[in-house]
């Protein structure tokens, strides 16, 4: 039986642990955090149609879909409150067999914590590795080894397993210039914020808010801020809660009102980075591979960061049950996700660079675009690369 070492157990490891199983490999999720309920945190995201169909692969689409709620309508709106364009996500969602989602990250990792079961081993952190040509050595912090077949880091944007892949020869973190302050707050009522439509809208100089509804109770949110805004804190010693909300003060309801019924400890910043591609650097070598956020980390501009970590752990774990050799499926997983990987990112840099445009003029430009570009072609293509699945 082939054996696997998965290092991280978010939601690329945890899905390529549950793929892997399902192929009849023995696996083993290293997790360096302790406790589960420590894995089980974080906002909520959009969970586009490409990312269920890659987990109806796992028969987990079910599941993950009754943990959320159904996106019927994607609205873009300025900070003044006029619709750009509204999209009608409910007939992609029956072309494509799956909806698109609204669900707190809790509830994925929960639904792919439990699919893996017993493979994850909390408090387990790699610090290195060895391979030769029979199989690949991890080394633990605690001292102690494992061995396995193949080696697969899906340990995040500052991924250990990189950083030895690449023996301080790789391309450093792309900082996008922007804060991502997310929150769940409880605000009942359909007339505040209406079930089934994530609004995005963009102001000037780095200023969007993002939200939707989670459940009858809650609400999630994503206030993206240029530099400045983060520097208020330590210059003025306001706390989060503050200053987002004299930041947000002008826009439309229910913006302020979203913000002023969030606890402050439930607002965490999150600095936007990603890694520019790179074909000189690859995704793997040998029997160690990278996926998710360790290989190609992206900007969250196109909701797609979990979708494409999920494609990775399906693609990584069909290729090495195919292939008899683990360097052939790692050069496959690469060749088969790349080019789609590396045209996502750079779309989201792209679409994340308008939203830092200041001037007036530019930013009116944008808005027409939007009206014009985004109910149409835009949207067709769109969901042309999203669709275009491959894994």
């Amino acid at each position: 039986m082939r054996t696997a070492i998965v290092v991280g157990a978010g939601i690329g490891g945890l899905t390529t642990a549950v793929g892997l199983r399902r192929a009849g490999v023995d696996t083993v999720v290293l997790e360096r955090r302790s406790a589960p309920g420590r894995l089980l945190t974080g906002g909520g995201f959009m969970l586009w149609h490409n990312a269920l169909l890659a987990l109806r692969e796992l028969k987990l689409d079910e599941r993950v879909a009754e943990a959320g709620v159904e996106i019927v309508y994607h609205e873009f709106r300025s900070d003044r409150g006029r619709r750009l364009a509204r999209w009608d996500i409910a007939p992609e969602a029956e072309r494509y067999g799956a909806p698109a989602l609204g669900l707190r990250r809790s509830a994925l990792n929960t639904v792919l914590m439990e699919a893996a079961g017993d493979d994850v081993r909390l408090g387990r952190r790699c610090v290195g590795f060895e391979q030769d040509d029979d199989g690949v050595t991890a080394r633990l912090a605690d001292g102690s080894e494992l061995r396995a077949d193949v080696l697969i880091g899906a340990d995040g944007i500052r991924s250990t397993v990189r950083d030895v892949l690449r023996k301080g020869h790789d391309l450093p973190l792309r900082y996008a210039g922007y804060t991502a302050w997310q929150a769940i707050t409880r605000l009942p009522g359909e007339d505040a914020v209406p079930t089934g439509t994530f609004f995005n809208l963009w102001g000037r100089g780095g200023l969007r808010f993002l939200y939707m509804r989670l459940n009858p109770e809650e609400v999630y949110w994503d206030a993206i801020t240029a530099d400045s805004v983060g520097a208020s804190f330590d210059m003025l010693a306001k706390d989060r809660r503050e200053v987002l909300a004299e930041t947000y003060r002008d826009w439309p309801d229910p913006v302020p009102g979203i913000v002023a019924s969030t606890e402050e400890e439930a607002i965490l910043p999150i600095d936007i980075f990603d890694r520019p591609p790179d074909r000189s650097a690859g995704w793997g070598r040998g029997r160690v591979v990278l996926l998710g956020d360790a290989a190609h980390p992206m900007t969250l501009n196109l909701s797609q960061g979990a979708g494409q970590a999920i494609e990775d752990g399906v693609a990584l774990s069909r290729l090495l049950s195919e292939h008899d050799r683990v360097p052939e499926a790692v050069a496959a997983f690469e060749e088969l996700r790349r080019a789609r990987v590396d045209g996502m990112t750079g779309t989201a840099w792209s679409i994340g660079a308008m939203g830092r445009w200041r001037s007036r003029a530019l930013c009116i430009g944008r808005d027409l675009f939007m009206r014009a570009f985004f109910d149409g072609k835009g949207r067709r293509e769109s969901y042309a690369q999203m669709m275009d699945v491959r894994f």
